[in-house]
C-alpha cells in the first residue's frame, strides 16, 4: 500500500519531490529577480500540470478500497482515463532541457561555462527534468503495483510499457503540436487528424516514432531503476 511499510519510502519520496519542486520554483525566481524578465515564467504551470496524474493517481488509489464494487469500477475507470490523458504532462517536463540552451545565449567565443547564470539556467532545467521522470515513474509504479494485484504480471508489465509509450508519444504531441490534454476534449477532430497526418506522411512518421522512442527508452530506464529501488520488501 502505498502508505504503508517498514520504510515509509514512498511518503518520504514525494516529500523530497515536493522540496524538488519549491526548489524550481526557487530558482525560478530568483532568476527572474537576477534578470528582471520573466524567465521561466511557463514552467510554473507546466510543473502544476506535473503534479496532476499524482493527485490522480492517489484518488484511483483511494477509490481502490471502495465498498461497492460497480460504483468502484465505474469510479476508477472515470479515473484512469483523466490520469492517462495527464500523465504525458509529467514526463513533458524531461524537454524542458531544451530551454537551457534557448534561454540562455551561447557565445562560442568566450568561456560561458564560467558564467553563473549559465550554470543556473542550466541546472534549473536539469531539475525540471529530472522532476518530470520521477512524477511519471511513481505515478506508473503505484498503478504498475494495482496491476500486478489484479492480473498477471506479464500481463501488467506489458500494460506498463504501453501506457509509457503512449505517455511519450504525449509528449511530441504536446510539445510539437502545443495541444494541451484537454484539447482531448474540446479539439478531438483537430488532434486525430494531426496523428492520422503523422501516421500517414512518411517525413512526419519518422519524426514522431524516432523522438517518442528516444523519450520512451530513457523514461523505461529511469522508470526500470526507480522500480526496482521502491519494490524492495521493506515497502
Amino acid at each position: 500500500m502505498l502508505f504503508t511499510g517498514k520504510g515509509y519510502k514512498l511518503p518520504a519520496l514525494l516529500g523530497v519531490l515536493l522540496i524538488a519542486t519549491l526548489g524550481c520554483f526557487g530558482l525560478i525566481m530568483y532568476l527572474q529577480s537576477a534578470s528582471g524578465t520573466k524567465m521561466y515564467q511557463f514552467l510554473y504551470w507546466d510543473i502544476f500540470l506535473a503534479w496532476v496524474p499524482v493527485f490522480m493517481t492517489l484518488i484511483i488509489m483511494a477509490l481502490s478500497r471502495m465498498g461497492n464494487v460497480t460504483v468502484r469500477r465505474v469510479l476508477m475507470l472515470l479515473s484512469g482515463v483523466i490520469w492517462l490523458f495527464f500523465l504525458p504532462n509529467a514526463l513533458y517536463l524531461l524537454t524542458e532541457l531544451l530551454h537551457a540552451f534557448r534561454i540562455y545565449k551561447v557565445n562560442p567565443d568566450s568561456r560561458f561555462w564560467l558564467d553563473t547564470t549559465f550554470w543556473l539556467i542550466l541546472f534549473t532545467s536539469f531539475l525540471a527534468a529530472g522532476l518530470g521522470l520521477f512524477l511519471t515513474s511513481l505515478c506508473v509504479w503505484s498503478i504498475h503495483r494495482m496491476l500486478q494485484k489484479a492480473c498477471n504480471g506479464w500481463l501488467a508489465w506489458a500494460i506498463v510499457f504501453v501506457l509509457l509509450w503512449l505517455a511519450s508519444v504525449g509528449v511530441y504531441i504536446g510539445r510539437f503540436a502545443r495541444w494541451n490534454s484537454w484539447d482531448a476534449v474540446l479539439k478531438p477532430l483537430v488532434i486525430l487528424t494531426d496523428v492520422w497526418k503523422w501516421v500517414s506522411l512518411a517525413g512526419e512518421r519518422q519524426h514522431l516514432l524516432s523522438f517518442s522512442w528516444l523519450v520512451f527508452g530513457i523514461t523505461i530506464i529511469f522508470y526500470l531503476m526507480m522500480y526496482i529501488s521502491l519494490s524492495e520488501k521493506d515497502l
